[in-house]
């Protein structure tokens, strides 16, 4: 580590030790040299942070571009104030967030206009929250944030607009890869506070992207005094945000509210990119020990019910465009889940932290309604009920889910330019043998018990074969449109599947990391899927998942398909390697298709279906032209089970034939990491 940045940063932020050693509770700042250090240095330090429950902040330092007034900005304040009146949430990925009920200043992205973004932008307590990486982030159709003027002539192009200026993401929006509307400097940003979350918008170190043309890099130059950005894969429930605005707004540190959202997305099982209780994915970039004021919090003690709490708040504390956090005292104790409602209708959302606190965020009362004096407002908290299913129960849902996805794929296929036939005869298809496996879900019920049957296995051996049959078509067929649909299929799933635990895998990435996951569960059919990445390189895979019962009897998600790359950057003229693995489902083969294409979708390379059978190994290989664009490239691979339809997808660094491999580095050990005892007496939480 450079001495004047160690120096300035034990200076400015009074740090009382320099070294390795760490004690529960401390918050600590890492200073991490963005040239030297290796992913899983990188990984492995955020985690052994995590294990001693410490908030905290991250300070990337470049030799070529760090700057002593960044650290001076960043960590020269204690507290910084927010006019709450002066706060807007654009969050694109969140539909609660933006029903004409929720509070005015949080449902921001249905404003879609440059006007308004323009006003967003000035805000002192900015929240973004879309579809992201280290050098672009989406938030609608007016705001992206580009980092892509960093990139210097002569390296190394991380996507192909670096050199030629055609933004692959224009034509999303209608626009011509040449133009510049929509397109933000991050360097601009203003705001107090800045909570960018999107997938990945900090870089790891040593990964396929450069911190060098990064939107952190851009956070670091602009004038915000503390921001909070990501590692790996985000998908932050509205419940992370009310989480960390309650723990803000009770006078806790930036980083203990940082921690504090982590471990809610951990224990409802949204994404948990470090695999770490609370290490990722949000992180803070600058000061962890900063607080903020100026966050509206009133307390309440609900009134216990027959089906769970009752409470009332002020009408005059919620009269505001922000509505208003309260906490609820005294539920710590209770078990989940809850729904919220208020008799009167108003938006009203909530989350449980791992401090034992309940928060909730009220929406006010309207634009043409006058609170009147002393009124209150009444909400109501009740426990939510389960729901069991079958085995072929279950394969008649994922048809049912399998359907919707097919159809959205088919309309972003038409609406792009495809061509419709294939996908509708094959949506025709599935809908004629879903009426059939209907039937067999319902073959064998408490109502027939005095009947004799034939078994139901050979009752349905015929459909089984077409399903198989049907599935090798499905697997090419989505392939083959990828290019055209994006690699990232599981947007297209609707209606948006909810969190169901946390996936912990022994498999590494080809980086060097364990992968991660999350279940998902479907919202209103009995299915479970698991989302996959890898800290450092991002997405690796959306697959169908199984219930498991665990010795103790507690409920957990394995997922029946697992893959990925044997690894990231390939040289031109070369094979890139992919396995797929059958962990699981039914005893039955299943069929697999791989695509590669680059970002502007002009070429595709198509490998046929590949059988995968039950319990075994399969590797694929997709043999990439010598005339391939340099740079970044998606590949997705389609797994088709039965009626169970899995996704693998990852992104591809697609060298010269002459190229270096990406990501080496010399083994250091890491400095630059200081503690700081908090001023508040530290009570751990237990779990």
């Amino acid at each position: 580590m450079p001495g004047e940045f160690l120096d300035a940063a034990v200076d400015l932020w009074r740090a009382d030790r320099v070294d390795q050693s760490m004690r529960t509770g401390e918050s600590v700042l890492v200073l991490v040299d963005q040239d030297a250090t290796t992913p899983a240095e990188y990984i492995q330090t955020l985690l052994a942070i995590d294990h001693y429950s410490s908030p905290v902040g991250i300070i990337p330092i470049s030799k070529r571009s760090s700057d002593l007034n960044q650290l001076v900005r960043l960590l020269g304040d204690e507290t910084i104030h927010i006019d709450i009146s002066r706060s807007r949430f654009r969050l694109t990925e969140t539909a609660e967030a933006n029903f004409p009920s929720a509070p005015p200043v949080l449902s921001r992205a249905r404003q879609g206009d440059p006007a308004s973004v323009a006003e967003d932008l000035q805000a002192d307590l900015l929240v973004l929250q879309g579809h992201a990486g280290p050098v672009d982030a989406g938030f609608g159709r007016w705001l992206t944030l580009c980092s892509r003027h960093l990139h210097q002539p002569g390296e190394p192009p991380t996507f192909p607009c670096f050199d030629t200026y055609q933004c692959f993401r224009q034509k999303l929006h209608g626009r011509s890869p040449f133009s510049k509307e929509g397109l933000f400097n991050p360097t601009h940003l203003t705001s107090s506070l800045a909570i960018i979350d999107g997938c990945g918008t900090i870089p790891v170190p040593g990964s396929i992207f450069n911190y060098e043309t990064s939107i952190a890099r851009c956070v670091m130059e602009s004038q915000v005094r503390a921001a909070v950005m990501t590692h790996g894969v985000s998908a932050s429930p509205l419940s992370t945000l009310i989480v960390f605005l309650g723990t803000l707004a009770e006078g806790l540190s930036l980083g203990e509210a940082v921690r504090g959202a982590n471990h809610h997305v951990y224990q409802v099982g949204s994404s948990t990119s470090m695999g770490g209780v609370a290490a990722a994915p949000w992180a803070v970039l600058g000061n962890p020990e900063i607080k903020v004021s100026g966050l509206p919090l009133i307390e309440s003690v609900p009134r216990s019910t027959e089906l769970g709490a009752e409470y009332s708040v002020d009408e005059a504390f919620l009269d505001s465009p922000f509505g208003g956090l309260v906490s609820l005292l005294g539920l710590s104790g209770r078990p989940g889940p809850f729904d919220v409602t208020a008799p009167d209708g108003r938006w009203v959302r909530g989350a449980l932290s791992a401090r034992g606190r309940t928060y909730l965020w009220i929406a006010g009362p309207g634009p043409h309604a006058k609170p009147k004096a002393g009124e209150q407002v009444k909400v109501l908290l009740s426990k939510r009920p389960d729901d069991p299913t079958s085995c072929w129960r279950r394969k008649s849902k994922w048809m049912q889910a399998n359907k919707v996805l097919l159809h959205r794929m088919a309309d972003t296929f038409t609406k792009r330019g495809g061509e419709e036939d294939h996908f509708r005869t094959l949506i025709s298809l599935w809908d004629e043998i879903s009426g059939e496996a209907e039937l067999a879900a319902f073959a064998v019920t408490p109502l027939r018990r005095q009947s004799i049957s034939p078994p139901l296995t050979s009752r349905t051996e015929r459909l089984d074969a077409r399903i198989n049959a049907l599935a090798r078509v499905t697997a090419r067929a989505i392939a083959a449109a990828v290019p055209v649909t994006g690699a990232r299929l599981s947007r297209l799933w609707l209606p948006p599947w909810l969190p169901a635990g946390t996936v912990h895998f022994s498999e590494q990435c080809s980086c060097g990391c364990p992968l991660v996951g999350d279940a998902r569960r479907h919202p209103l059919l009995e299915l479970v899927r698991v989302e996959m990445r890898c800290p450092a390189c991002g997405s690796a895979g959306d697959v169908c998942g199984e219930r498991v019962t665990s010795a103790s009897g507690a409920f957990e998600c394995a997922p029946t398909v697992m893959g990925g790359p044997k690894q990231r950057a390939v040289p031109a003229g070369a094979a890139v390697e992919v396995r797929v693995r059958r962990l699981g489902g039914e005893e039955t083969e299943g069929f697999a298709s791989a695509a590669l294409f680059d970002p502007f979708q002009q070429r595709q390379v198509l490998v046929d279906g590949t059988g995968v059978q039950p319990l075994s190994t399969t590797d694929l290989a997709v043999t990439i032209p010598e005339d391939w664009p340099q740079g970044l490239s998606q590949a997705v691979v389609a797994v088709v089970v039965g009626c169970e339809i899995s996704f693998l997808d990852f992104d591809i660094m697609v060298q010269s034939r002459t190229a270096d491999p990406v990501g080496g580095h010399p083994e250091v050990q890491p400095r630059g990491i200081g503690v700081k005892h908090s001023a508040r007496e530290w009570r751990h939480v237990d779990g």
